[in-house]
């Protein structure tokens, strides 16, 4: 079931009423039991696997919380991540290692075609770094199973996160809360501005973004640069989306779960793009993968924070999928943050000499067409679409968009370049509006105005978000 879907809302109704008639200490049975419905609404095997990773997190917690020699936790905490990793690459990645050893070797083979289970990208981290959390120290072991169970497998962000962390969310569920009707009229709120940002805006520019990267040949430099844009606006717009939905659904039900984006496309370079994101994910390497390799290799110095930034995002493109762009991917943004690293003091000499607004907005825009590059990765098929798209930017021939905007009628682009430029500049400024603002009145007002807006503007039909797919 997609959020969006009147299934679903029947779904989330239900759950909501029982939710609301149990006792605080208890709602993690009904809520355990829904994720579970829920998630094996997508196949038997995918619940088991699910399970089975939950059940081996949580004794692995258990036992790294008993013992004290460090020489010992080590291993443990080793095994522990190399069975989530097998269970990664069994179910994610075994069609990637069959194309891989079909190329070394030479030879075709055929490996079993085994389904991939739904959000297990999302929930194989999220336990994963439950157990880092233990190692650590930053919290103690969940010694409750259910309450563990349900942070692993809580429905509103086991799809595509937002990637939840152990020490923010299982002490939450200890008690769960109690919404009150003005939090309850907030979420009702957010979830119709994420159902906007989905209907509106993501599945719109999908009919322009989609024909392009079926037939990339012949379209020129400029229809691309067009398309690009679109596409970064999309994925955006798509996923974020997605987590604010998931932040209502999670918040009527009494449970906090973290923000996932922050103006990403504000970011006036690469690094400060990746504080802005995906914040969960982003974290989590930040944590778990970039921080102790910097400190592992530290007598290295400068080389420590190049293997850290390598690893990590190579780690980041292969989480994504099991194909050659993904890693492509990783590889492209470790070499601009690199870069950014290098030249650091360069660039700052230059921010000194040039006007402050002009360079901020210079660094943004260009930013933006970094980004924009970057993910061809993400949307095309294979390395050759890549290829094909990027050959495409040596012909700066006006005539394919003038054919393009007569095909897709001129005066609708421009509508949606109206549309664009409204959403990217008062973006921040609404959802600060729909935090601040408690009036009942005022927030009945705003929801019928994003709900006509839905309902006049947007395009439907189109259930599943991009995100789905990692």
């Amino acid at each position: 079931m997609v959020f969006q879907s009147w299934n679903f809302i029947l779904f989330l109704f239900i759950v909501f009423i029982m939710n609301a008639m149990t006792k605080p200490q208890w709602r993690w049975l009904v809520l355990l039991v829904a994720s579970y419905f829920f998630y094996g609404l997508t196949g038997w095997l995918p619940l088991i696997l699910l399970i089975f990773s939950t059940l081996l997190t949580y004794q692995m917690g258990i036992q790294l919380g008993r013992m004290k020699d460090q020489k010992q936790r080590y291993p443990l905490l080793v095994v522990s991540v190399l069975c989530q990793v097998v269970l990664l690459g069994i179910f994610k990645y075994l069609g990637f290692f069959e194309s891989v050893y079909q190329w070394v070797v030479g030879k075709n083979v055929s490996w079993p075609q085994l389904i991939l289970p739904l959000g297990i990208s999302f929930y194989t981290f999220q336990s994963m770094g439950y157990v880092f959390d233990v190692y650590y120290k930053i919290r103690k072991p969940e010694v409750h199973w259910g309450r563990y169970a349900l942070f692993v497998s809580f429905f509103p962000q086991i799809q595509s996160g937002p990637i939840g962390r152990s020490k923010k969310m299982l002490p939450q569920l200890e008690s769960i809360a109690t919404v009150n009707f003005e939090r309850f009229r907030f979420y009702s709120l957010l979830f119709s501005w994420g159902l906007m940002k989905k209907f509106v805006i993501a599945d719109r520019l999908g009919n322009y973004i989609d024909p392009l990267y079926n037939a990339p040949v012949g379209q020129g430099a400029w229809v691309w640069s067009w398309t690009l844009a679109l596409y970064t606006l999309q994925l955006y717009t798509d996923f974020s989306a997605y987590s604010d939905m998931a932040r209502a659904i999670a918040g009527v039900l009494g449970i906090e779960i973290p923000e996932n984006f922050l103006y990403p496309y504000k970011a006036n370079n690469i690094t400060d793009f990746w504080r802005r994101w995906h914040l969960s994910l982003s974290g989590w390497l930040r944590d778990y993968i970039y921080t102790p390799v910097l400190f592992g290799f530290k007598k290295y110095k400068e080389g420590a924070i190049v293997l850290a930034i390598v690893i990590t995002f190579v780690i980041c493109g292969i989480w994504h999928g099991a194909k050659i762009t993904f890693v492509v991917f990783g590889i492209v943004q470790a070499a601009l943050l690199l870069f950014e690293y290098a030249t650091k003091s360069w660039r700052e000499k230059w921010q000194s000499l040039l006007p402050s607004s002009f360079y901020q907005g210079l660094s943004v825009c260009l930013t933006f067409v970094v980004v924009s590059f970057c993910f061809i990765l993400f949307r095309a098929d294979d390395m050759t679409t890549v290829q094909q798209i990027v050959m495409e930017f040596l012909d700066w021939d006006w005539t394919p968009f003038k054919v393009y905007l007569g095909e897709k009628n001129a005066s609708r682009i421009l509508g949606l370049v109206v549309m664009l430029v409204l959403f990217i500049v008062f973006e921040e400024r609404i959802e600060r509006k729909l935090n601040e603002v408690t009036s009942g009145k005022w927030q009945g007002l705003m929801l019928a105005l994003l709900l006509s807006l839905i309902g006049i503007a947007g395009v439907l039909g189109k259930d599943e978000f991009i995100y789905f797919q990692f």
